[in-house]
């Protein structure tokens, strides 16, 4: 006979209890490091966001693991004590304090319209379900957290008008010694639901959540939140917790990780950059570290930024340097204090390069490894790309100062003060000559349709003994009605020229205004057109999920890119667990696509471990970007109880285990091959018959099942001989006759084993 289970069946070891000074996995939080207010709180929702989901009917079992004292369930809502196994009950079931403890949603689901029924993480989300006394549960209904001083007593909690400043409704009071518990909960509820905790105002849900800030609870409920969080420190019983869902649902609470967290986004520390302690250490908190900043696009005159650089705490100098042909910043050295107050540097593209890059590094004896990513762009449809226009003055008549219309040789203006001149300050035969006075003008009189980018001129003072004349340039998109000053000169005895550049589209005139001095000479007023740059037009049409099993190569998605008015090859990035491809062979986290976009491909990187994955992917050209979220899962394979990426007889024993109460930690999805949104023995036998049968046209030769007193067996192979083990892999009995039998063993959990057939797990 082959004894294929020998040593196979074995209990696991007995539960390791958790530490309440279990680490926090290494850089779990470094992505919001330096980030402050809603920097910092997007942060933090994409580090926790996407979380494994769980069954409803499951949370009894995940109580076991994550509020029990033994087997005794710990109730925030009461001091009763309750078995975990025997004292649940749904939404009835109870009459008074301690009849028996429910599935309590801290932050009620008629706020936001969950259920059971409905695919949402956030109903079976462990971080606010709590065992609760049914009775008191009940009593509290859907009121908000808050202090009562005079409120009812129900169980450990408080029913009653609040009294904490700013709102007198009622509100159901816990006992102080998880006040800070449920405040915690609630903080972690706003970041982990970010984008949906704005719409949670059904009911009294307004009194407590709102959409006008992203701070998204009221300001009574901030209030009342910071104080139970303060005088109600994280406790063991929390730490402990925070590690059993970790384990679970593989997210944490970043409020017990960090309580100082809800000062940086609610309390006294906002405006503050986080650096990963409630006692900030030296760091750089705008800009972002390896963000992306675009400087802007070189039209042919070059182009700036100016970037802010904020710290805190800083104590020494930084030095700023970037690196990147056509990039150059100044200044390059500021001082701590200037730092720590907010300054800014200016970052300049002068290169002609399409599409460029550089990078932008800050550093210091205290800050390392600090650095943001540039971009810029190079278009000719700008200054260089326009039409010059010269207006000369030649065949003009000479003499006198006007104060009256002029048609130059380009244009026509309207003089003040102002004439033409055979002066020696001059190029060609003539040139224009403002007056003695300080007021002289020459203005145009019609609008010019398309723009002006750039104006420049010479000129220079009539003579060494002339009064220091000052010349402003202004132009007027509303037919002279207001001008706006593009720069101003100061002509001296060289003959030069001078440069304005601008960026104005449309109609637009042009008026040189002397503002002090005197006499001086002006020739060769070249103005460049400025015509209207199409602005190309993007979208991005987002993937579908990705649905994908452990180990197995994943699911390839698609969405396209499309641009119009775009002569630019286009950008296409995706962050988090995914990758794109233009061909589905080369994949990266970074593709280029033409510039009327194309179809893109999307699939996980990774399908190594079992959970929800978010991202972000973004499309962009030039100054224009579009964004689309990608979604993802990966589930374990069905039988892959354990999560090993196999099935096999390992995942029957830790099934076994987990249906006993042991700690084990399965994939319920996994385990629930039987479909019925729950696990149970049923489940176990599948598992065999997948392990023992994968093919689906395998017929059973036997089965076993439970009887009075005993195992009752139908064995259709004649001579076979069966075993029957218990599950520590100990031969009970052994059946030689075919036909039907009925073997007397004690009550327990089974396995029988043949040569070839299945085998089916008993419960007695």
């Amino acid at each position: 006979m082959k004894k294929t289970l020998n040593g196979l069946f074995v209990l696991l070891a007995a539960i390791i209890g958790l530490q309440a000074t279990a680490a926090i996995p290494t850089n779990y939080y470094n992505s919001a490091l330096g980030k402050a207010d809603r920097d910092l709180m997007v942060s933090l929702h994409q580090i926790i966001n996407g979380h494994y989901e769980i069954y409803y009917n499951n949370l009894w079992e995940k109580f076991k693991t994550t509020d029990c004292n033994g087997n005794t369930i710990i109730d925030r809502y009461s001091d009763s004590q309750f078995t975990y196994s025997t004292d649940q009950c749904g939404t009835g079931g109870y009459n008074s304090v301690g009849d028996c403890y429910n599935r309590e949603h801290s932050v009620p689901n008629s706020w936001w319209g969950g259920n059971s029924t409905t695919a949402d993480t956030m109903y079976t989300d462990l971080f606010h379900m709590y065992p609760t006394d049914g009775f008191v549960n009940g009593k509290r209904a859907n009121f908000p957290f808050g202090d009562c001083a005079n409120g009812t007593q129900w169980g450990t909690g408080k029913l009653g008008a609040c009294t904490h400043s700013g709102y007198t409704g009622t509100v159901f009071e816990v006992a102080d010694e998880y006040k800070g518990d449920f405040a915690r909960t609630y903080f972690y509820m706003v970041v982990r639901y970010m984008d949906r905790v704005g719409s949670w105002t059904n009911g009294d849900g307004s009194k407590v959540f709102t959409n006008n800030t992203y701070k998204h609870l009221t300001p009574w409920a901030i209030s009342q939140l910071l104080a139970w969080h303060r005088n109600d420190p994280v406790s063991d019983l929390e730490t402990r917790r925070n590690e059993a869902v970790y384990g679970i649902q593989h997210n944490r609470n970043p409020f017990i990780d960090h309580p100082e967290l809800a000062e940086f986004l609610w309390g006294n520390n906002t405006g503050a950059a986080w650096t990963g302690s409630a006692t900030n250490s030296p760091i750089i908190s705008t800009p972002s570290n390896g963000s992306t900043i675009n400087v802007g696009t070189n039209t042919g005159e070059g182009v700036s930024k100016s970037i802010t650089v904020k710290g805190v705490n800083l104590t020494k100098s930084v030095t700023v340097a970037v690196t990147g042909a056509g990039f150059s910043v100044t200044p390059t050295t500021l001082t701590a204090a200037a730092v720590n107050a907010g300054t800014t540097i200016s970052v300049t593209y002068n290169g002609t390069t399409t599409n460029a890059t550089g990078r932008l590094t800050i550093s210091s004896t205290e800050i390392t490894n600090y650095s943001v990513t540039l971009t810029a762009t190079y278009n000719t449809g700008g200054s260089s790309g326009g039409t010059e226009t010269v207006e000369t003055w030649e065949g003009c008549a000479t003499g006198g100062y006007w104060t009256q219309a002029v048609q130059g040789h380009a244009f026509s203006w309207n003089f003040i003060d102002a004439g033409i001149w055979a002066d020696a300050n001059r190029n060609g035969a003539l040139s224009c000559r403002f007056g003695k006075n300080s007021t002289s003008t020459i203005e145009m009189t019609q609008d010019l349709s398309d723009g002006v980018s750039k104006i420049s001129f010479y000129a220079a003072k009539w003579s060494s003994s002339e009064a220091n004349p000052t010349l402003q340039v202004q132009y007027s998109t509303n037919g002279g009605s207001t001008w706006s000053t593009a720069g101003s000169c100061t002509p001296t005895t060289t003959w030069q020229q001078y440069i304005f550049n601008t960026d104005v589209h449309g109609d637009v005139r042009i008026r040189i205004k002397q503002s002090a001095g005197a006499r001086l000479n002006i020739d060769d007023i070249a103005i460049t057109s400025n015509p209207a740059v199409v602005e190309p037009t993007l979208t991005i049409t987002a993937p579908g999920a990705i649905d994908a099993v452990q180990g197995d190569a994943s699911p390839i998605v698609s969405g396209t890119v499309l641009a119009e008015n775009n002569t630019q090859a286009i950008t296409l990035t995706v962050d988090g667990n995914f990758e794109v491809s233009l061909n589905k062979v080369n994949w990266a986290n970074t593709i280029t696509l033409d510039p009327t976009g194309e179809t893109y491909y999307v699939r996980l990187k990774s399908t190594a471990v079992i959970g929800s994955y978010e991202g972000s992917m973004v499309a962009s050209v030039g100054n224009k970007q579009v964004y689309a979220d990608v979604h993802g899962a990966v589930h374990a394979r069905m039988g892959d109880v354990n999560m090993d990426g196999s099935v096999s007889i390992t995942d029957v024993t830790d099934l076994i285990d987990y249906l006993l109460g042991n700690s084990t930690v399965i994939d319920e999805e996994a385990a629930d091959l039987s479909g019925d949104h729950s696990v149970g023995i049923t489940d176990v036998t599948e598992l065999i018959d997948i392990l023992l049968n994968p093919a689906a046209t395998m017929n059973k030769a036997w089965d076993a099942m439970p009887t009075m007193g005993g195992i009752f067996i139908e064995n259709k192979c004649d001579g076979e001989m069966l075993e029957i083990y218990d599950m520590d892999g100990n031969c009970k009995a052994v059946v030689t006759n075919s036909g039907n039998s009925t073997v007397e063993l004690p009550a327990g959990i089974y396995l029988v084993s043949g040569d070839t057939h299945s085998r089916k797990v008993v419960v007695k």
